[in-house]
């Protein structure tokens, strides 16, 4: 079953398609405009989480027991907001590395289709409206992704664009398996799920191996897209507005952001206290 916001991205995608076949004459109207039709609606029971499903100590502790060439992959979510098949799809041609501003240029993801992993531009993308988007960096992030790339030199992958019989793409991915091919999102689900518990974050519920039949409890909310929430939670903690962020995510309703990506964060209380009670300080 779809998520509900990703059935409104659809159903937005489907009823611009109908208003420029009604625009060329091929159709008399759009039905998606219709009475009869409603958009969907997020239900506002949908939030999320005051606090942050993973704090920054947690990834820290976390990314230890992942396999150390993916160690760098919570670099990139909590320090870049990248969806985990955008961090999948990440080349070392997407940044500006001599540059003393960095930034990264996110404009691809690894994805399925038909069973295959394919590139694809980020969520909601086209290749007429690609979605992508640049995302600041500092020096330390850099020289923790030149560390890994130096241990694992990035690979070149030539997966199809977007469809299992799409032209193929040649990329070179910083982050590969070791047979050099592309990572797929259920294997790596695994080792992610092994590190939760490893780290005492969730429970077993077998004792089979991780990878060969090993069941955790639900912990969907701790999952790698935990690492966009925390990314997110830290900017708004830094001063980033709302408006900013939600470029940085490729949000295009900041409402959006706000709703779901922005939790709690500690010491906040008093950092409104203190910010409040400097505009009433007279002036020096």
């Amino acid at each position: 079953m779809l998520d509900e916001t990703t059935v409104g991205l659809v159903f937005t995608h489907l009823s611009s398609i109908l208003a420029m076949a009604v625009d060329d004459d091929l159709i008399a109207k759009n039905p998606c405009e219709t009475g009869s039709v409603r958009r969907v609606k997020p239900r506002r029971s949908k939030k999320a989480a005051k606090d942050v499903p993973l704090s920054w100590e947690q990834t820290d502790a976390l990314r230890p027991h992942l396999p150390e060439r993916y160690q760098a992959t919570v670099g990139c979510g909590r320090g870049l907001g990248m969806r985990q098949g955008e961090i999948f799809g990440f080349s070392p041609e997407d940044v500006n590395w001599l540059q003393k501003d960095k930034v990264v240029h996110i404009r691809r993801q690894i994805t399925h289709d038909r069973g295959t992993l394919v590139f694809a531009p980020p969520k909601g993308g086209t290749d007429d409206d690609p979605k992508d988007r640049f995302v600041p960096f500092g020096d330390p992030l850099a020289l923790l992704l030149s560390e890994h790339m130096r241990k694992h030199p990035p690979v070149e992958v030539t997966p199809p664009w977007m469809t299992k019989d799409g032209e193929p793409v040649t990329v070179r991915l910083v982050f590969t398996t070791r047979e050099r091919k592309p990572l797929n999102k259920n294997y790596f689900n695994y080792l992610w799920k092994g590190a939760l518990e490893a780290m005492g974050a969730i429970t077993a519920l077998n004792d089979k191996p991780v990878g060969k039949g090993r069941k955790w409890e639900g912990c969907r909310d701790k999952m790698m897209h935990a690492l966009r929430h925390l990314f997110a939670s830290e900017a708004i903690n830094e001063g980033v507005d709302v408006y900013t962020l939600a470029d940085l995510l490729g949000h295009e309703d900041p409402a959006f952001t706000l709703r779901r990506y922005v939790h709690r964060v500690t010491g906040a209380v008093e950092k409104a206290r203190n910010a409040i009670g400097r505009r009433y300080q007279p002036a020096a």
